[in-house]
């Protein structure tokens, strides 16, 4: 049989890992299956911008139990796909979510409490086995955004410097990340004193100093002015075009049509994974 998931060649070998890939093995099937392995699959494909979108804030705890302690992925209670979760099967090939199980199998999802434990690969990297290796490989925006209480470069400078960089090159990119996302004027403000948008730039100037290939942001576009949304945006777009995949939380579904490749709804808790077209 043929692998179609994205990434694997018609003979069925894995060309590259997903950027971002979380399996939840449930025991069992529906009835008339005669039970064996099943699992509910979330990919994101490389270079992908997804949004999380939710009308609460579900999304927000989504990318919480991703970020685990300290912005680590996942510890090993952590649960992202809960028993009731549903994920839609698509089979067209730059789609970045679905559900596996064994040959022959119904890919619906098994009863409650059948569940198994999550895992986590980013790029093909276990945060359990490599954490080191995976912080290096994510770039993150928790909730609320915290930053050092510095002005705009200093705080830039400070992140820089609690990711391990060398003072001299935390000091040059903070200039450049200052330069792209448009704070120039305001590098020498406290961060405070920033609006919305001024903050959510600075912040995921935080989450790129080290050079991630996955960002995942809470809210980042949420309740911004016009001009950083579509420096955000912009930042964004080359980001992806070049660098990484985007993960991102949102209340805006227009938001996520407009700049994302795919939206992943999360209602009540539970995943569901509309992977739809955007408008981008």
């Amino acid at each position: 049989m043929h692998d179609h998931r994205p990434g694997a060649t018609p003979g069925g070998a894995r060309l590259e890992p997903m950027a971002l890939e979380v399996r939840h093995p449930t025991a069992g099937g529906p009835e008339g299956c005669g039970g064996g392995r099943h699992e509910r699959v979330l990919r994101i494909e490389r270079n992908a911008c997804v949004a999380a979108v939710s009308d609460d804030d579900s999304a927000d705890r989504f990318l919480a139990r991703l970020l685990g302690d300290d912005a680590r992925l996942l510890g090993d209670d952590a649960r992202l796909l809960g028993d009731g979760d549903r994920l839609s099967e698509h089979g067209t090939p730059d789609c970045c979510c679905g559900t596996s199980g064994t040959p022959g199998m119904s890919k619906a999802s098994g009863p409650p409490g059948a569940s198994g434990a999550v895992s986590v690969a980013v790029y093909g990297v276990d945060p359990r086995t490599d954490p080191e290796a995976v912080r290096r490989l994510v770039g993150v925006v928790p909730e609320g955004m915290p930053l050092p209480e510095a002005p705009v470069h200093d705080a830039l400078v400070a992140a820089a410097r609690q990711r391990g960089l060398p003072a001299d090159t935390a000091a040059e990119r903070a200039t450049d990340l200052t330069d792209a996302l448009d704070l120039r004027a305001v590098e020498r403000t406290p961060v405070a004193e920033l609006t919305p948008g001024q903050r959510s730039r600075a912040a995921l100037g935080c989450a790129l100093l080290h050079v991630p290939r996955l960002l995942l942001l809470s809210r980042p576009l949420d309740d911004v002015d016009s001009v950083s949304e579509k420096i955000l945006c912009r930042v964004l777009g080359r980001y992806t075009a070049s660098t990484g995949t985007v993960v991102f939380s949102t209340r805006s579904r227009d938001v996520a049509r407009r700049v994302t490749d795919r939206l992943v709804t999360v209602r009540g808790g539970e995943v569901r994974c509309d992977c739809l077209p955007t408008a981008r």
